[in-house]
């Protein structure tokens, strides 16, 4: 009996995983809703699948951990081999922090990050933050796939700040990412905080993205820091191997491509 109930036990667990996986983010109340579970068992689950490690909590929302977005262990691993000289040659070019994110799902995930002391810096190595929040972001928003942006723009948007755009504004300023190809925030992760992004494009898709972040008065004249990040992405580009999908591909284009 014990262990057909720690089956039982185990089963409901993989359900709240998959529930959540096959949508992107969820809610503890959708997974309530969608699996019949009363809110002890719900809470319990999540909870433990939090400390295991395959759940993250973003603003609320639940989403896959990047130990379940890596289906390959080596692939995060080698986008931030590639990219550490470029970021270091960032960072000593600009005197600004900079960062190298990718998109996991409908959530941003910090690869590796380089800092300069200019101001507080929300991203930082392994952590996951919405992919609204600010240009370290939102170009991987604005190239990931229409279901994504919709599944972003549908769902909750709470604000860091009084800057933090609504669903609108939002879809406004993705669409004058895609078109300029680089996005400047001010204010929408901390006060007082510009950050400037770009999406690092290969054959039309987004690998990842590359920003500076720094006070507002540091990126006051946004030109200058704008070259600087294209000339890094067009030098990751120029790097890449053969075959990217070893470098880093999002888990819901491998599902797409049969990868």
């Amino acid at each position: 009996m014990a262990e057909r109930s720690e089956l039982t036990s185990l089963d409901r667990g993989l359900r709240v995983l998959a529930f959540i996986q096959d949508r992107g983010q969820a809610e503890v109340s959708d997974v309530m809703a969608g699996l019949g579970l009363p809110s002890s068992s719900a809470y319990r689950y999540v909870r433990l699948l939090k400390q295991a490690g395959f759940l993250a909590e973003v603003d609320g929302m639940l989403q896959p951990s990047r130990r379940l977005a890596d289906r390959s262990a080596d692939r995060s691993e080698h986008l931030v081999d590639l990219a550490r000289p470029v970021l270091i040659g960032l960072r000593r070019d600009s005197g600004l922090n900079v960062a190298l994110t990718v998109r996991v799902h409908a959530a941003a995930l910090c690869l590796d990050a380089r800092y300069s002391g200019s101001g507080s810096v929300a991203f930082r190595p392994g952590q996951i933050l919405a992919l609204y929040a600010g240009a370290s972001a939102t170009p991987l928003l604005a190239t990931a796939p229409e279901p994504v942006i919709r599944q972003v723009l549908q769902g909750k948007l709470p604000r860091f700040t009084a800057a933090t755009p609504d669903a609108g504004t939002l879809r406004r300023e993705l669409a004058v990412i895609r078109r300029q190809g680089f996005h400047v925030s001010r204010g929408w992760l901390t006060p007082g905080m510009s950050a400037i992004g770009v999406p690092v494009l290969v054959a039309g898709s987004c690998l990842c993205a590359l920003s500076m972040v720094g006070r507002d008065r540091d990126l006051a004249e946004p030109a200058e820091p704008i070259e600087l990040l294209r000339a890094a992405a067009a030098d990751i580009v120029s790097q890449l191997p053969s075959s990217v999908s070893t470098v880093w591909t999002p888990p819901d284009d491998e599902v797409r491509h049969g990868g």
